[in-house]
């Protein structure tokens, strides 16, 4: 009897390609994009534009990272996170998380799928 296994996304730089993401910040009304390209077996190259300020501030220094070095980080923390925290005021922004997601799929390390945080009025 042969045993099937689930395929994992694949982590090869072969099969990894660039991606693109939209993010939505909410109610500030601010849209941001992201184009993630692997740049080497870790290296991700990002392309960051955004009609926040904020964001466009911290962009130049968000032009390439270590996909392991983020990955290995922790939530909340890593170069990402720190260059944003440097210029972004609103604790909630959801800007880093979309980045480092966009340059997780990037890297091949996940699926390109859509995220998603959908708030409503409690009754």
């Amino acid at each position: 009897m042969t045993e099937t296994r689930k395929k994992s996304p694949s982590r090869s730089l072969a099969n990894s390609s660039g991606i693109h993401a939209e993010i939505d910040a909410g109610v500030c009304g601010f849209k941001t994009t992201v184009e993630a390209d692997p740049d080497g077996p870790r290296s991700i190259h990002l392309t960051i534009e955004s009609d926040c300020a904020q964001i466009q501030k911290a962009a130049p220094s968000l032009t390439e990272i270590d996909m392991l070095e983020e990955s290995k980080a922790g939530v909340g923390r890593g170069r990402v996170y720190y260059e944003l925290a440097q210029c972004v005021k609103h604790v909630t922004c959801p800007v880093a998380s979309g980045v480092l997601k966009a340059a997780e799929a990037a890297a091949g390390l996940a699926l390109p799928r859509d995220v998603s945080i959908r708030l409503t009025k409690s009754e």
